[in-house]
């Protein structure tokens, strides 16, 4: 059953801690190797990276990971649990596997969900622990600082207080980013383009019946909402997410629907306020 988002958005989790004691990391590259498939995503993570002084390779999926490992040498990897082709957890168990001996390259997953119920999979797989989404300038920088990374300070900016009800938070994701509007405009207009596509490949997996690509595609949209703060579509986004296997298809329908409306207030709202 489809579950009644209400106005207010989605909750926020906060991060695992580490899931074990790291020795020291002297020799690895100053290179962070981010794979994740939402371009929206993408470009935050390398947004932040390169503002702590990170050089950053962005792929797009497990193999393309697994390849990039294979070829050069990273101090970090972060990791997409839900990737086409090979997931993260999937790709992680490669990496470790054509490691060469006295090489460990960390390993974090970024996940949307519970810190509580990823880290178990995470650990097992060999990932050495975990961010979630949407990424917190605090948190990061204490992963980079565990893996000797960071080389300049990224301050969050000060905290706002949002209008209630905006389809989107610009005032917090401007702050987020410490007051670069120009890249806000860059990531707002990248998440219309790509959310657009997105939703217009749902309605043509729901009208085909293919429910595993209503869930996937549902899982994009969720995380590109997040990643901009457009929590009402993110929540209905994920609600679509983790109704799409059980679902009645008329259900799904009306979801998908409030979905695209929520996208058009906050289309909207972004052509008003970043123009």
């Amino acid at each position: 059953m489809l579950k009644r988002i209400e106005a207010d958005g989605v909750t926020h989790v906060s991060d695992a801690n580490p899931a074990t004691a790291e020795s020291t990391h002297e020799g690895l590259p100053k290179k962070v190797l981010v794979a994740e498939d939402n371009v929206v995503s993408q470009q935050a993570a390398r947004h932040y990276l390169e503002a702590m002084g990170c050089n950053v390779m962005v792929v797009e999926d497990g193999h393309a990971a697994v390849a990039a490992c294979a070829r050069q040498e990273f101090g970090l990897v972060l990791m997409d649990l839900q990737m086409p082709r090979m997931d993260g957890l999937q790709a992680t168990q490669e990496i470790r596997r054509q490691e060469r001996p006295g090489r460990h390259v960390p390993v974090l997953a970024l996940t949307a969900k519970s810190a509580s119920d990823e880290l178990a999979r995470c650990t097992a797989a060999g990932m050495n622990g975990l961010l979630t989404k949407p990424l917190d300038i605090t948190k990061l920088r204490q992963a980079l600082d565990r893996f000797g990374l960071a080389r300049r300070s990224l301050e969050p900016g000060a905290p706002v207080t949002a209008q209630a009800g905006d389809p989107v938070d610009l005032m917090t994701l401007n702050a987020k980013f410490s007051g670069d509007m120009a890249f806000v405009r860059r990531l707002c207009q990248t998440f219309v383009t790509t959310t657009g596509q997105g939703l217009e490949e749902l309605d043509s997996a729901v009208a085909a019946g293919e429910r595993n690509r209503i869930r996937l595609l549902a899982h994009k949209i969720k995380s590109a909402g997040s990643s901009i703060h457009a929590h009402r579509l993110a929540a209905l986004a994920a609600n679509i997410e983790s109704a799409a296997m059980s679902a009645a298809p008329t259900e799904i329908t009306s979801a998908v629907d409030a979905l695209r409306k929520a996208f058009d207030e906050a289309t909207l709202h972004i052509g008003a306020h970043l123009t």
